[in-house]
């Protein structure tokens, strides 16, 4: 009885951790379903009644079903497979992943766990203390000054549970403060700079390629997919960097390196060219995608505790790659789940087979 109580409460808890979870999703899919029809049209009742089945009868909740009608709005019909992105955040990071996401979220254990020379870390700095990211030793204020603006004057600050451009911003040379500095807990990189394609297209550094991996059921790490981030202008320079309240997203055919043709606002508006600089995607491949997608997938091999991986690459200007950041967490796979999708039919089977 005891047990049984306990429980009960257990469940109780996580109904009530769910249920604004959902809400939240809820809005920002029906949100992004308005600006989709206006384009595309008005989502047909048949094609609605099949996501609610689905959501009902295969993923076990009308919960949802709202992601889906996104899904099905933007390709123009409904498919099997779909993985909504609130399913994957309770089915797959809360029931399946659970704390061994959370490693990612702190950028200076990123060395340790991935074993890689790909990640730009220049210093960490947590409690006061600033950690030098080869050894990890502890090193005095001036020899982290040295190491950061030794080639350059000015470096990229990411905190801890920085996503998306949120929690990023750069140091020059020139505001350097110590004690200011020993307040944040986070990491340090250098600039990249990088490859003239992607200064073609907008002609400011940060722009990233979002490749997902995904562990099959033997436990390998494929890529299922990936797109192009870029920045917009802003009036502020400093923030042309790639944010997710004005980022241009683009899908990338993981066969060839193809960007797709059409790219997409944050609203999930849609355009055939970036907005600041009339750049069409059609035709442009993205250099060295095919190793990048290597890459990624032997890194996936030394962390293989969680399902899906979300990394951030970057391409610099001698066409090599560079690993900006990666999301164990709760990357973002509606995008491509819409665009690009069904990319996880395999581990929506393993999840609903349970």
């Amino acid at each position: 009885m005891k047990e049984a109580h306990k429980l009960r409460i257990k469940n109780m808890i996580k109904i009530s951790k769910s249920y604004p979870y959902n809400f939240m999703h809820k809005r920002i899919a029906l949100n992004a379903l308005k600006v989709i029809e206006k384009e595309k049209g008005k989502l047909s009742k048949g094609i609605m009644m099949q996501c609610d089945s689905y959501a009902k009868n295969t993923l076990g909740d009308i919960k949802y079903a709202p992601w889906l009608y996104v899904y099905s709005a933007l390709q123009g019909k409904f498919k099997e497979g779909w993985m909504p992105d609130n399913y994957y955040g309770e089915a797959v990071k809360r029931d399946i992943d659970g704390s061994f996401s959370a490693p990612s979220e702190c950028k200076p254990l990123s060395n340790r766990i991935l074993k890689t020379n790909k990640l730009p870390d220049l210093l960490y700095v947590n409690n006061g203390l600033f950690i030098e990211p080869v050894n990890y030793k502890i090193i005095p204020a001036s020899t982290a000054f040295d190491i950061l603006f030794s080639k350059d004057d000015t470096v990229i600050f990411k905190s801890n549970n920085s996503s998306q451009g949120v929690g990023v911003r750069f140091y020059a040379k020139n505001e350097w403060n110590v004690e200011e500095i020993k307040s944040e807990s986070g990491v340090f990189q250098k600039i990249i700079k990088q490859h003239e394609f992607f200064n073609n297209i907008f002609p400011h550094p940060g722009a990233t390629i979002r490749i997902t991996t995904t562990l099959d059921s033997n436990g390998k790490p494929t890529v299922r997919t990936a797109y192009v981030r870029l920045g917009r202008m802003n009036d502020n320079s400093l923030s042309k960097h790639v944010q997710c309240n004005s980022e241009v997203k683009v899908a990338i055919n993981i066969d060839n390196g193809e960007l797709y043709t059409t790219g997409y606002m944050p609203d999930w508006s849609s355009t055939e060219l970036h907005p600041d600089t009339g750049v069409r995607f059609k035709g442009l491949t993205v250099p060295a995608f095919r190793d990048a997608c290597i890459e990624v997938e032997n890194l996936h091999s030394n962390y293989p505790f969680v399902q899906c991986i979300g990394w951030d690459v970057i391409i610099n200007d001698n066409e090599k790659i560079e690993i900006m950041e990666w999301n164990a967490m709760h990357n973002d796979i509606k995008f491509s789940e819409a665009v690009q999708g069904p990319c996880f039919i395999d581990l929506v089977d393993r999840t609903t087979s349970k």
